[in-house]
């Protein structure tokens, strides 16, 4: 490819960095320019060179030392409280550019600031011919404003596949987003390999096809709809996010949303079944069975496949939306009761929460789940994930030092219709409660976007859901609340949406976001 020389001066940087000086001048990367790279950021210097080779055509020349003219150093510094793990100092001058932080993650979120820097063409994948590379003289100081900035993606109801993940964790990376939580288990499907109990994806991973929503069939049935992650997928799969610094957050749905695990296993229920794989989406009233001694050895099992799989210390179990109809006429559900001295049927979830709880912690785990788990009951060290109603309880928990991942419904689904949640919608919302005392304020760790995939069959709608409104939420999620402007936020995204257009992404137009 062709191209005029280009000299990237403007700088529009998402999120928007919590200190920025311009600087007269700019820096080029030359194939003279030499990296030097501290200890600890091999795998951030490697990163560095997979991205700028395809479009620069060269891997940039490492140095055994620092050089004092044409480099680009990559240092871990002296320790600076305020950037904290994953803050960064970036400065370019006219001899150079250095990034560093207190970590290699620190120096990883300036490595994306530096992609941002840099023209756009970056993103290509292939060579560039007839561009300077430059960046603008600046001196950035950054860190995020919380610890947990996330994306949820559900793939029980639509399996997308480990190459549109792994785009997504590349998109997470751009924009300094830290926790995938995956969305691997729900009524609808059964998404990942348990070898102790085959048929969860055998069975479970399957259901019929309704053509007429765009599901594409089974390669081995016309007539079936489903996939399942194997287990090398899954560590290929967390490889990579760890290469990006992103955490996956894997959730096993119980006791609700269960009715892919009971096709399989209808034993585990309240009424022994028979089921089927549902085809239609909504709440259905078969759920695990609490009452049944059985339904506990099985999750265990299940969890410790889960926990020897992924290396996340948080453990996602659902706990939303769970009809108890079944419960109040089950025998081995009234035997529990009265066993455990249980007066009301409520507190048999409780009580299940509490025993995997209790026993992730025993495997150095912690348990998280939506905010429909919490009860006066409910163990101290529980995650909460806040989407709808509970707010009493939600700010109870909180003011009990528990923590907190705020995602609300109206305000982050990103499979609503722009309609109801535009893209400056999405940009004014505040995580932090307004009747919360600052002093708790520490205890909501952070922001998620859920992407829920009932009518999103596809790669290109997955797209359009979620972009640009996945860039809104990752300067709430980064940038300091003071600093929030939607002005500046929109004439910054129309470059990075350009980005996206290199890449590939089938975002929605501002005329259908707005």
């Amino acid at each position: 490819m062709i191209m005029t020389s280009i000299t990237n001066t403007t700088i529009t940087i998402i999120p928007e960095p919590v200190e920025l000086k311009k600087i007269n001048g700019h820096f080029e990367i030359t194939k003279e320019t030499m990296l030097f790279v501290g200890e600890k950021l091999k795998k951030v210097e490697e990163y560095l060179q997979q991205l700028v080779q395809p479009s620069f055509s060269w891997r940039i020349p490492v140095s055994t030392k620092r050089v004092k003219t044409n480099y680009i150093d990559l240092l871990i510094c002296e320790e600076d409280q305020e950037l904290g793990e994953e803050g960064y100092v970036l400065s370019s001058t006219k001899d150079g550019i250095r990034i560093e932080g207190n970590t290699p993650k620190g120096v990883f979120y300036g490595i994306q600031t530096l992609r941002q820097l840099l023209p756009m063409e970056i993103e290509e994948k292939s060579q560039i011919q007839n561009i300077e590379w430059v960046i603008p003289r600046v001196t950035i100081k950054d860190y995020p404003r919380f610890e947990w900035r996330g994306f949820m993606l559900d793939e029980a109801r639509y399996f997308m596949g480990t190459e549109v993940v792994k785009k997504y964790l590349d998109l997470m990376a751009l924009q300094k987003l830290n926790k995938f939580h995956w969305h691997l288990v729900d009524d609808q499907g059964w998404r990942i390999e348990i070898e102790k109990y085959p048929k969860l994806t055998k069975v479970g991973s399957k259901r019929e096809l309704k053509q007429k929503r765009g599901e594409i069939a089974n390669t081995e049935n016309p007539n079936i709809y489903g996939r399942f992650y194997k287990k090398s997928e899954i560590q290929e799969i967390i490889q990579y996010a760890k290469d990006r610094f992103i955490e996956i957050i894997p959730e096993i749905e119980m006791p609700g949303h269960s009715s892919a695990a009971l096709a399989a296993y209808p034993e585990l229920s309240c009424t022994g079944g028979p089921f089927e794989v549902p085809t239609r989406w909504g709440i259905f009233a078969d759920t695990y069975c609490p009452g049944n001694d059985e339904v506990y050895e099985f999750l265990k099992n299940v969890l410790d496949e889960v926990i020897e799989l992924f290396p996340s210390k948080i453990i996602h179990i659902g706990g939303d939306e769970v009809p108890k109809i079944r419960w109040r006429s089950c025998s081995k559900c009234k035997e529990k009761m009265k066993k455990e001295n249980i007066s009301k049927i409520k507190d048999l979830q409780v009580l299940l929460t509490n025993y995997f709880a209790t026993y992730l912690e025993s495997k150095g785990r912690r348990l998280m789940g939506w905010n429909q788990i919490l009860d006066e009951n409910l163990v101290n060290n529980a995650i909460s994930q806040y989407w709808l109603g509970k707010q009493r309880e939600t700010i109870s928990h909180i003011k009990q030092g528990r923590d907190t991942v705020i995602t609300k419904y109206l305000w982050t689904y990103l499979d609503h219709p722009y309609k109801i949640l535009s893209l400056k919608k999405a940009y004014r919302f505040e995580p932090i409660f307004s009747k919360l005392g600052e002093k708790h304020h520490s205890h909501i760790i952070g922001i998620e976007a859920p992407l829920w995939t009932e009518r999103i069959p596809n790669e290109e709608r997955l797209d359009w859901q979620a972009f640009p409104r996945l860039i809104a939420y990752a300067e709430i999620g980064w940038t300091p609340k003071d600093k929030k402007d939607y002005k500046s936020f929109r004439n910054r995204l129309e470059a990075f949406l350009k980005r996206l257009d290199i890449l590939g992404i089938n975002y929605a137009t501002m005329k259908e976001a707005e």
